[in-house]
């Protein structure tokens, strides 16, 4: 019983799967790697929120680097103007709204002229506008021990028609003093900002052209993008789990019924062997079997055939028929022995009789 259950198990695992069965297999497939995607992506999401706090003092981020979208043209250069001659030696150009700007976390130990110079795109938090803001540092002012404690920025658009003016040894009195005026109506009117150190939370690395639009979708549309997916495919989870469960229960249901019928049959055949073996001590008991009669030539089998039985029964007969006439045929020849005898006993009666008389 258990070699044929274990054979009939290994062709159903053998069997293979129907089309239907491989379109569901890998429907499954599929579903299971965008479920784990999403969850991936929400948790580094989780993480860019938890480390960028409010969004207003720091930037999400993960291991030190965030994205951000450009939501203004302030840093957007000019068509129809040149560029100023120190611009083509920036790494960063200008970018405007819609882009995707790549920071890196800006480290207070860093805030020293050797990280910090003049052309280089800084994120900073803006008390003007109680937000972050991403513009180009036109001045760094150091202390004596080389240590920046605060920059000025500018964004490239104002840049280009009212640049900063740095103020430089080789200027005269009145030319230091023209451009230090300037330099003031500039910061009054906001074109330019006045930066501490302490505010700077970014050093911008790389632009991608238009991708702030797809995380601007993203981020405004979390809800379906994320919620409704993950909800989704979280309840398809629970629901092939549990009919997995069902699966496995009915198997081991299955499995548990197949034992009792085997045991079932076990104690039946027991059971049998038990009868037929009161049985035969039974029969020996009344003597109708003897006792070095083996046990096999007296086990009751059932015939197979309807024919084998009349057969067995014929043969029977026939046993008991030359049975009888063996037995007959030494009373009989007992019989004439005696009835010779007798003649003989009557013959000698008569001649001692015979003689008595003649004398």
């Amino acid at each position: 019983m258990e070699n044929n259950a274990v054979e009939i198990k290994d062709k159903e695992e053998k069997t293979p799967m129907t089309p239907k069965q491989k379109v569901f297999f890998g429907l499954k497939i599929f579903g299971n790697v965008v479920f784990y995607a999403i969850l991936i992506f929400l948790f580094m999401f989780s993480i860019f929120n938890i480390n960028g706090g409010n969004g207003k003092e720091n930037f999400p981020n993960i291991f030190g680097t965030g994205y951000l979208s450009v939501q203004s043209d302030s840093m957007k250069r000019s068509d129809s103007l040149a560029d100023p001659e120190e611009w083509k030696d920036y790494s960063i150009g200008g970018f405007e709204k819609g882009d995707l700007l790549k920071d890196s976390v800006f480290k207070q130990k860093n805030a020293d002229t050797k990280h910090l110079k003049i052309g280089m795109v800084i994120t900073f938090y803006d008390s003007s506008l109680e937000s972050l803001n991403t513009h180009r540092i036109v001045y760094v002012h150091s202390d004596d021990n080389g240590k920046v404690d605060y920059v000025i920025t500018q964004g490239d658009a104002r840049a280009e028609l009212q640049p900063y003016q740095l103020v430089t040894d080789d200027m005269t009195e009145d030319e230091a003093f023209a451009a230090n005026a300037y330099n003031y109506q500039l910061e009054g009117s906001g074109a330019i900002e006045n930066v501490l150190v302490t505010n700077i939370k970014g050093v911008v690395k790389s632009v991608t052209q238009g991708a702030g639009k797809v995380f601007d979708n993203i981020r405004d549309n979390y809800l379906f993008y994320f919620v409704l997916p993950v909800a989704a495919l979280l309840i398809l989870e629970v629901f092939l789990v549990i009919r997995n469960i069902m699966v496995l229960r009915g198997e081991k249901n299955k499995a548990e019924l197949e034992g009792t019928r085997e045991q079932m049959m076990s104690d039946l055949e027991k059971e049998k062997e038990r009868m037929r073996q009161e049985l035969l001590a039974e029969m020996r008991a009344q003597g109708l079997v003897t006792a070095e009669t083996p046990a096999e030539e007296t086990q009751a089998e059932e015939p197979e055939a309807e024919g084998e039985t009349m057969d067995s029964e014929a043969v029977e007969d026939n046993n008991v028929e030359s049975n009888e006439e063996s037995t007959t045929e030494p009373v009989a020849e007992e019989t004439e022995s005696v009835e010779e005898t007798t003649e003989d006993v009557v013959e000698d009666n008569t001649t001692e009789e015979e003689k008595k008389e003649n004398e």
